[in-house]
């Protein structure tokens, strides 16, 4: 499955399909606890080649599946992944198959759809908009995210945006953030 590879195993890249039948289905944890809630920055990098997806699937493989996967990241993760081929990022082929891996993974049973009440996640989003959004500048749908993980009752919060991040950590959820490798530059380049 795509999003539950070995660390090692990187992401196809544009338009490698693979033939979704080899793919070994993982044993699927049933009637666990949420332990952690993966925002779709980091479910974007198990399904599409980006820079630091080994190290998304580096923590993923932490986790027994299956994860959670809210009406909010259906709609973001097709969303953000078609504007990455209008960005010209990548082509629509790997995005299709992306969303087929997705699919097949959500009939493996390794997403699990949550059972939530919708207007409880809509009355903590507020509520931390209304307490955070001023000072840490979250976006709406990352407060949606950590609203969602806060009313599904998950330990841990892992995301790829330090905003969101900082957002999560003041709800007092534990919080992962991939952040992306950067060069260190020499204080002192050489003469």
């Amino acid at each position: 499955m795509a999003g539950f590879r070995c660390p090692d195993e990187a992401p196809r890249g544009n338009g490698d399909a693979g033939n979704a039948r080899e793919r070994p289905h993982l044993r699927v944890a049933r009637g666990t606890g949420l332990s952690a809630y993966f925002d779709s920055s980091i479910v974007t990098k198990w399904y599409l080649p980006e820079a630091d997806s080994a190290a998304a699937l580096r923590i993923r493989a932490r986790y027994e599946p299956p994860a959670v996967l809210t009406h909010l990241h259906r709609v973001e993760l097709i969303t953000a992944w078609h504007l990455k081929v209008f960005r010209r990022e990548l082509q629509l082929v790997t995005v299709v198959q992306a969303l087929s891996d997705l699919a097949d993974d959500i009939e493996a049973g390794v997403w699990q759809a949550p059972a939530y009440d919708l207007a409880d996640v809509r009355a903590r989003a507020e509520a931390l908009a209304r307490r955070y959004a001023a000072t840490l500048g979250a976006r709406s749908l990352d407060t949606l995210h950590v609203a969602a993980a806060l009313a599904l009752g998950a330990s841990r919060f892992v995301t790829g945006d330090r905003r969101q991040a900082a957002l999560a950590r003041a709800a007092r959820l534990k919080t992962t953030l991939l952040s992306p490798r950067r060069r260190r530059r020499r204080l002192n380049p050489p003469s």
